[in-house]
Parts: C-alpha cells; structure tokens; sequence
C-alpha cells in the first residue's frame, strides 16, 4: 500500500506565492527522471474567497481570511475521503500565520473532521533556521505591516533564542507600499519592477547595518525581488523554500533532495 500522502497547497494569498511554492516542491524532489514519480499536488488558488490579511488584522474589513482558506481545504478534503487518501498542507502567505488566522483556520478544519495535517511555515522558518545557522542569533525581518504588528516572527522564533530585527518604523509604511503598490509592487505586477527590487535591496542592506546575520524574506513574494540564497555574503532565508521542503519530507522523505 501507497504511505505517500498528497500535497496539498492553498494559493491565492498572494497567486504568485502559491505558484512559487508548487514549483519548489518540484525543484526538491528528487525522482529518477518520470514525471510519474513525482508527487500529486493539489493547488487551488481561490483569491477571490480569500480578503486581504493585513486588512483583517488592522481591523479595515471584518471578515477573517480563515474562513476562505478553510473552505478551499475543505474542497480538497471531500476528494480526499472520496478517494480514502491522506495528505499534508500549506498556505504560503506569511500574514495568514497570525494566530488570529491561522488558529481559527485549523481548528475550522478540525470541526469539519478534516485529517489533513497543516504545516505552520512560520514553525517550520524557526527549526530550520536552528538547523542550519546554529550560531546566528540576529534576524532581519523584511514583511507587511500585518506580519510586523501580529508579531508573528518575534513571538514564535523568540522560542528559538532569536533576536528579530525589523526597519524603522518610519520605514514600515514604505516596505508595505513596495509590496502591495498598485502600479509597481511586487504583488501587482510580475516580473518585478526594477523600482521594487531596488527598494528591497535597500531595506536589506539597512537591515544588514543594524547588525541582522541572516534575512527572512517574510513576505512571500520578497524572493522574486531577492533571489539566491545572499544578499551581499548575508544568507537569505525564503520560507516558501522552507514550507516546501518541509512539505516533501511529512509526504515522503525519501523524496527529499539533499540541499545544494
């Protein structure tokens, strides 16, 4: 009998994020060449049910994105039981992991009787970082505003002896404006506007100069402005890359490419 679960991702928060994730998982599995020997990955992108997860936690709109994440799990839940499979899950949104979200998400699940199992990417961030940079213990966190003021980052990689470094607040409203600006941000356009990879580039190396030894990339459309694994000799950390790795070790860790 077949022990390798389905994957499951829940896109449309942003479109793009979920896109990069489903390719990632590609990236790190590793096969003898078949396309048949990949993983099945259901990915359902339904932004239209999803509102916008900055605004719910400032308290701009009232209804909670968990609701629509909850129900696009819940579709892919009934295939689930029909074709008596198991899976495991993902949303790539870092904002969607406030506890005022997420919390309300799972346990929606839960009382519908679902028995997918959810990664919490912001958990997954901190063991990987505990892994593989043992001795660093100043993070830069570039994000939305959202993200910052849940203190989603600060409150679970605090448990892992980490320090959170964030810019200015004068400069949060601007780090917000490069990725949800209507004419050049990162969540409006694609390929990335020179004017937004720039501006991240900046807000990186302020971060850098504040003392940061690593960068989270803690929006998920951030690695499109800065790819690679550094900026300058700083290691950049994309939770997308994390989840998806994550991902395909709960699936079937015999599939897990050793990192490059």
């Amino acid at each position: 009998m077949n022990s390798e679960k389905i994957i499951l991702i829940g896109g449309g928060v942003g479109p793009m994020a979920g896109v990069e994730l489903h390719k990632k998982i590609i990236e790190n599995t590793l096969t003898g060449g078949k396309d048949q020997e990949h993983f099945e990955i259901w990915h359902l992108s339904r932004s239209p049910d999803i509102p916008d997860r900055t605004e719910y936690l400032t308290g701009k709109i009232n209804e909670n994105p968990a609701e629509g994440m909850a129900r696009t799990f819940l579709l892919m839940d009934k295939m689930l039981k029909v074709e008596k499979k198991s899976a495991v899950g993902g949303v790539t949104c870092n904002t969607f992991h406030a506890p005022e979200i997420f919390n309300i998400f799972t346990n929606i699940l839960k009382q519908n009787d679902s028995d997918i199992k959810i990664l919490n990417m912001i958990e997954e961030t901190g063991n990987f970082i505990k892994d593989n940079f043992k001795n660093i213990k100043k993070i830069g966190l570039m994000s939305t505003t959202g993200t910052r003021q849940a203190g989603i980052y600060s409150n679970i990689l605090k448990t892992f002896d980490l320090e959170i470094l964030e810019v200015e607040k004068q400069e949060q409203a601007a780090l917000h404006d490069t990725i949800y600006n209507l004419e050049w941000g990162i969540k409006a356009l694609s390929p990335i506007t020179e004017k937004a990879k720039i501006r991240f580039e900046n807000f990186a190396q302020t971060l850098i100069d504040k003392g940061a030894e690593a960068l989270i990339l803690g929006c998920t459309e951030i690695p499109l402005a800065l790819q690679g694994k550094y900026f300058q000799e700083t290691p950049l950390i994309d939770p997308v890359y994390v989840l998806a790795r994550a991902l395909i070790k709960n699936a079937n860790e015999k599939k897990l490419k050793v990192k490059q």
